[in-house]
């Protein structure tokens, strides 16, 4: 659901009910995808410089260990990915003009499992429930890229920023742990056109499309680039044409979330107040297929 910071609902964005929906926090999922792997599979404190390919073999290079050499190269290293500096130097990061403050609390309580978000003048809050009665919380405030005025804030800060916001939002702010509080600026990546280079150097994840949090896709998409390229892997004879399906089949999906994704950003952090009158009342009048086909995308995708 989406209220305006007086608590007014502005429109519902429902989900599919042909899908079951799960919200868990990412030290859940990794720790659960751990466990399927054993752990001489797992190399840590390996921080990769570059890496290269002569088409046939590629080669990681390391900051303190020897360079290995293997058979195709997985860049699944973030937003930051060394892997993708290697092969597209050119392409940056976009700073997406605002800033984020995120936590998770405990005794919630909440009565529906349903997410809510707060668009206000001054930023947006968003609450999500979790398992055991905890959820998760986010803040976004417009500000300059590495914002001073916004380093400085602390949870007595967030407090004051958000007290005139509804009663869910300053209960969750005085649910959370004074240091356990993160921030850091929103930032998506400019598309690319392949994800595949030297025939055996494949992106993967925020490192080939990071986008914005506004649709939760960043760790959905991850997961589902890493299905299809098992599958696809498994499934043709050579490598060329496996990286070849994986291109087709999830560089225009991925590209098109992420420009949703941003859209959705720059709606939501409007704040002029004559924008913000039309923004809202707009919500108010779309009705709820038009909604709904906002998350449909999503269900559109293909697993090789």
């Amino acid at each position: 659901r989406i209220f305006d910071e007086q608590g007014h609902i502005l429109n519902t964005l429902p989900l599919s009910d042909k899908n079951t929906n799960v919200t868990l926090e990412r030290q859940t999922l990794v720790d659960l995808l751990k466990s399927y792997l054993d752990d001489e599979l797992f190399h840590f404190n390996h921080k990769v410089t570059h890496v290269e390919s002569n088409g046939t073999t590629g080669t990681i290079h390391f900051k303190e260990q020897s360079a290995v050499q293997v058979d195709m190269i997985i860049g699944a290293d973030g937003i930051r990915s060394q892997v993708r500096q290697s092969v597209q130097p050119k392409n940056k990061v976009q700073y997406q003009g605002y800033t984020c403050f995120r936590g998770i609390v405990d005794d919630m309580d909440m009565l529906k499992p349903i997410a809510d978000e707060y668009w206000g003048q001054k930023g947006r809050f968003g609450i999500v429930p979790l398992l055991d009665g905890r959820a998760y919380w986010f803040a976004t405030m417009n500000a300059k890229e590495n914002d001073m005025h916004f380093k400085k804030f602390n949870k007595p800060y967030l407090q004051a920023y958000f007290n005139h916001f509804p009663e869910p939002v300053r209960k969750v702010l005085d649910l959370q742990a004074e240091t356990a509080i993160l921030h850091h600026d929103i930032y998506d990546l400019k598309s690319l056109s392949t994800f595949v280079y030297e025939k055996n150097i494949v992106l993967l994840g925020d490192a080939a499309h990071a986008t914005t949090p506004n649709m939760g896709q960043g760790a959905g998409q991850s997961m589902e680039d890493a299905i299809v390229l098992s599958n696809v892997l498994k499934k043709y004879d050579t490598l060329e044409s496996a990286l070849k399906r994986y291109n087709r089949l999830r560089v225009k999906h991925t590209r098109q979330i992420t420009k949703r994704s941003r859209q959705i950003g720059k709606v939501a952090q409007k704040a002029n107040g004559l924008s913000i009158k039309m923004r809202n009342r707009f919500m108010r009048l779309l009705p709820r297929w038009v909604m709904k086909r906002q998350t449909q995308l999503l269900y559109r995708t293909k697993s090789e």
